[in-house]
């Protein structure tokens, strides 16, 4: 089986190509260049450098967040329009399920994405079972509320902890395939709340 991995929910967009299991090409952009203007350079070389083409896949996985606003859009955009285009279904992936694959599942593991300010998005985990869903938060509150042997992950405190596509490659093998993925809005846009 041939899937595409695609994420965008986090500083750094990025594509990976998953064959039968293992990642057979990965491609990250951390030009700083936005999203829309990288995602489908990275998609065509990660093709390019794993030998598939579009016609080759069975399934495209991309992260639905929680992360960037404009960068879930961008993604789930991508995903939904190819999936179709293709006639492949999506496989929708949690970016905070993705980021937990960076540590062994045993234990606490929790997964947290910086959004500003002293918040952010977390999600607990007991040994790979989930214990907290996806929420937003303030990220002390959290912290206050882990086991002291909890294993923590994410940019809240490691600026090279991000959802990758490689990760969600990971994750998308036991993602229920839809014909459509949905964005994971946890909380309002910046946009939204200065409207407020």
């Amino acid at each position: 089986m041939i899937i595409l991995g695609i994420s965008t929910s986090a500083k750094h967009p990025s594509a990976a190509l998953g064959r039968d299991g293992e990642i057979a090409a990965f491609v990250v952009d951390e030009s700083g260049k936005s999203h829309s203007a990288t995602l489908m350079g990275l998609i065509e070389k990660v093709l390019s450098d794993s030998g598939a083409s579009p016609s080759d896949l069975d399934a495209i996985a991309v992260d639905i967040g929680p992360g960037s606003f404009t960068g879930v859009r961008i993604g789930v955009s991508c995903a939904n329009a190819m999936a179709m285009a293709l006639s492949v279904p999506v496989l929708p992936v949690c970016s905070l399920d993705a980021l937990r694959n960076i540590v062994p599942k045993e234990g606490t593991v929790c997964s947290m994405i910086d959004c500003r300010n002293g918040n952010c998005y977390a999600a607990c985990y007991e040994n790979g079972v989930t214990k907290t869903p996806p929420c937003a938060a303030v990220v002390s509150d959290v912290l206050k509320s882990l086991p002291e042997d909890a294993s923590v992950v994410g940019d809240c405190f490691d600026n090279k902890s991000f959802p990758d596509a490689r990760l969600v490659l990971i994750e998308a093998l036991d993602s229920k395939p839809v014909s459509e993925a949905v964005p994971m809005y946890l909380r309002p846009s910046q946009a939204e709340r200065m409207k407020k």
